[in-house]
């Protein structure tokens, strides 16, 4: 008995062995399409990662791009308007000193008629 426990032992080592064999050629072959399978995936996440990257630039880019316009179309609005108050403010100035002096003169001719 004892040689046959032997043997069976050896034919449990052998199963074990063949076993240990063939789990380890599928753990070869798992890992080696996981490998492969990564490397595709990585590769797709990279050409995703640079249009995605891209998508963004371009989208920030035109935001700042739009926002910069709208900036500058503002200050020159507003400085437009300064400029168009100011001009209005030296006309009314220079209409005020022309009926000040239209006055002066008419009063001065109305003094010299009375004379």
């Amino acid at each position: 008995m004892f040689n046959s426990t032997n043997n069976t032992t050896g034919l449990i080592s052998t199963s074990d062995t063949n076993a240990n064999s063939t789990a380890k050629s599928a753990l070869k072959k798992a890992a080696l399409v996981a490998l492969i399978a990564t490397a595709s995936v990585s590769a797709q996440a990279n050409d995703l990662n640079s249009n995605d990257m891209i998508n963004v630039l371009e989208t920030r880019m035109s935001e700042t791009a739009t926002e910069m316009l709208q900036t500058a179309k503002q200050e020159i609005v507003l400085s437009l308007h300064s400029q168009i108050a100011e001009q209005v403010f030296e006309l009314n100035n220079s209409l005020e000193i022309a009926e000040t002096a239209q006055e002066a003169t008419t009063d001065s001719v109305l003094a010299s008629n009375e004379d």
